[in-house]
């Protein structure tokens, strides 16, 4: 039958005779001894590779053995032998031994790696009015480490390595990055209460006008895809910050992102409107980073921190 041994978290399947299974938690000690003595196959030589007492590395042996309830080594002339359960169990406590030891090396580095600079690059709405009091967070957890920030929509800044961490809208970014996807950000059609007063909306018609993107969408190809497939697009004016401003002044509607608009002052959304699009956005570093301690460990703060706004992201808190 089977018997389950979990080594502080990792659980080893074992083949015994008995029809019983236990679940015994073991000291990781226990299994730096059980290693020692497999390897050495002597009390003597476990003890001078640990540093241990003699009596210190046949306490462990016992402790693992009681937890086990089961023998693992025989004495012979030529010192101990293993049994079949210490066989068994070997190639599954070298996999933990591998594991914590991973673990404390980098834990270990921690100290030296998590400093120097860590540049940034994102889209300044974005930058301006999301990720901004994250960085205030992080800069404080991590002391450390100065933030460089610069606002772009291109990627080429990531690729030609003048950034280490980008935050992009895109649906397939490049290949030759690494990404960690957000939650998905939806843009909703806003408007002044003023201008929704002035103009009649009647189910997908209406005489109000949207306000253009200018050269970041000279087709206006979202416009078919919205409410309001039909209506008038009046102005061109490519910057998401200058939309809103316009919108709030009562130049026309706008699409905007719910993380935004939906605290902005002097904009409200546009009744009985669904979403107007859906944009997948990402924090994608070079493949070239992937093992830097400083830059792993931002990318996890940002992406875990930007996931806990998922309702405001989605436009659920309305």
């Amino acid at each position: 039958m089977n018997r389950n041994c979990c080594f502080r978290g990792f659980v080893v399947q074992i083949s015994t005779t008995s029809e019983r299974r236990v679940m015994a938690k073991l000291d990781w000690n226990d299994i730096k001894v059980f290693l020692a003595l497999f390897r050495g196959r002597s009390v003597r030589s476990a003890a001078g590779e640990l540093g241990m007492s003699h009596s210190t590395v046949s306490r462990h042996l016992t402790d693992l053995e009681t937890s086990l309830g089961a023998v693992l080594f025989t004495r012979s002339r030529d010192g101990l032998l293993a049994t079949s359960m210490a066989e068994q169990i070997f190639n599954k406590a070298e996999q933990v031994e591998t594991e914590v030891l991973d673990l404390q090396r980098e834990a270990a580095s921690l100290d030296s790696v998590l400093s120097g600079q860590v540049r940034v690059t994102s889209p300044p709405l974005l930058s301006q009015h999301m990720i901004m009091p994250h960085l205030a967070a992080f800069a404080q957890q991590y002391p450390g480490i100065e933030i460089s920030l610069h606002s772009s929509y291109s990627i080429d800044d990531l690729i030609k390595g003048a950034s280490d961490v980008a935050l992009r809208s895109q649906f397939n970014p490049n290949d030759n990055l690494v990404g960690r996807r957000l939650p998905d950000f939806v843009d909703r059609a806003y408007a002044s209460p003023g201008y929704l007063s002035d103009h009649w909306f009647d189910g997908n018609q209406t005489n109000a006008a949207w306000i253009g993107r200018g050269v970041a969408d000279p087709q206006n190809k979202w416009v078919t895809n919205g409410p309001f497939p039909d209506a008038e697009v009046r102005h061109q004016i490519p910057d998401m910050l200058d939309q809103a401003q316009a919108a709030a002044a009562g130049l026309g509607m706008v699409s905007l992102p719910c993380f935004f608009a939906d605290g902005m002052e002097g904009l409200v959304r546009v009744p009985n409107t669904g979403p107007v699009s859906t944009r997948p956005v990402w924090v994608l570093t070079h493949p070239d980073l992937r093992t830097s301690v400083r830059i792993k460990t931002f990318v996890r703060f940002l992406v875990a921190a930007i996931a806990r706004q998922e309702k405001e992201i989605t436009g659920e808190t309305i």
